[in-house]
């Protein structure tokens, strides 16, 4: 049996929001296992998290510097595979760039960087090392919406007409970053965050699934980013509507001033032959509906799926969290791309030019309002990257 992949984990202590549901979806793997890390933003709280989790001192660091000084002094035995970046935004670019220069693949939280000539200089620099990079936009890799993309490539809506994204949350609806939380605290702050809060954290997840389930990328956008919170620095709710390169149109809705709203991702397509729709909030189901037929509901028990939706059921799911299983697909996928394996897991992990798309478009959305622009309409900077076709089964 081929020993397990060893990761350093940079970051997702005990104050992050996502560093247990990393934790959890590198175990679900079953092949992966992290063996060291830098955990907080400071020594202490690295050292702190270390503790909590009854890590050996000697595996916990107190810098990603740190770890990065012992990497090239490991013995082969020890040697780590990649490492984990659960981190804010604005540490993505610098870690990986670090990460880079002691020959070690990255596995990142989205968005990639900050802005867009970061993530063409991390592309670079990648390509100029030949490492390994994956970025989790773990939406895509759930089985029905991998089944929704295949449903379109197949032709069952006929031609594409209407596209659209919403994904409300309510969670920033008061000044949450003044109260003393954390999360609130660095996705409100341009110094930490970026340029955008709203759209960066998840405007591109939407902008994502819908090229994603479409195969279409999109061209144009008309946007209109708005603050709601007093005194708040940076957006928290966005409209966007989206010009396709084969002549869809479409929107993206995404708010964090919702209040009652949470699991609340959604992805409509329409063509002139039918339509669907998937929800975060049911996320094992499809509603398909036919030109003039009544609406089927499809589900990962259909027994007509396509080979790569079924085979992205390999992980169980966890009703507490949905996000669990599609995370652990992209880690076991990442693992064979670091392992430059000839038969990849399915589904892909999403990869640099995944990374850069996203981007592209949050970059098309802030140059389209910022207040000098005169623009009605902006077109994106860069191509989509290619994805190959699904495995097919068959359709009811």
């Amino acid at each position: 049996m081929a020993r397990a992949f060893r990761i350093g984990m940079i970051g997702g202590g005990l104050d992050s929001a996502t560093g247990e549901r990393h934790r959890k979806a590198i175990a679900m793997t079953g092949r992966i296992e992290w063996v060291c890390g830098a955990f907080g933003s400071t020594r202490h709280h690295s050292y702190q998290t270390g503790a909590a989790w009854k890590v050996p001192t000697e595996h916990v660091f107190g810098t990603y510097r740190d770890l990065f000084r012992r990497v090239p002094r490991m013995p082969a035995s020890k040697r780590l595979d990649f490492v984990t970046v659960i981190v804010p935004n604005y540490m993505h670019y610098p870690i990986a760039m670090a990460a880079f220069d002691v020959e070690m693949p990255v596995f990142c939280c989205a968005p990639m960087t900050t802005n867009m000539d970061e993530a063409l200089n991390l592309e670079r620099k990648r390509n100029d090392h030949g490492l390994a990079y994956g970025l989790a936009l773990p939406y895509t890799a759930f089985p029905m919406v991998i089944q929704a993309r295949a449903l379109v490539q197949a032709g069952a809506l006929g031609t594409l007409r209407k596209v659209v994204t919403v994904f409300p949350q309510g969670w920033l609806a008061t000044r949450l970053e003044t109260a003393g939380n954390k999360q609130a605290g660095w996705r409100t702050d341009p110094r930490r965050g970026g340029p955008s809060c709203c759209m960066a954290d998840l405007g591109i997840h939407c902008s994502t699934l819908a090229e994603f389930v479409s195969g279409q990328s999109i061209t144009e956008v008309c946007a209109d980013l708005r603050t709601f919170v007093a005194g708040r620095p940076l957006d928290d709710d966005g409209s966007v509507l989206l010009r396709f390169d084969k002549g869809a149109h479409g929107a993206i809705w995404a708010s964090q001033v919702c209040i009652g709203q949470d699991a609340s991702l959604r992805i409509m397509v329409w063509g002139d032959k039918g339509g669907l729709e998937w929800r975060l909030s049911h996320p094992d189901e499809l509603r398909f509906t036919p030109l003039n037929k009544p609406t089927q509901i499809l589900s990962t028990e259909s027994s007509d799926l396509v080979d790569e939706a079924r085979t992205a059921l390999r992980f169980p799911r966890d009703p507490a969290d949905p996000l669990l299983a599609p995370l652990a697909l992209h880690y076991d996928a990442f693992a064979d791309s670091v392992a430059n394996s000839k038969k990849t897991a399915l589904p892909a992990c999403p990869t640099t030019a995944d990374g850069i798309r996203a981007m592209t478009f949050l970059d098309a959305v802030l140059r389209n309002t910022h207040p000098e622009s005169t623009e009605k309409w902006t077109a994106l900077g860069a191509p989509a990257p290619s994805r190959p076709p699904p495995q097919r089964g068959s359709f009811s």
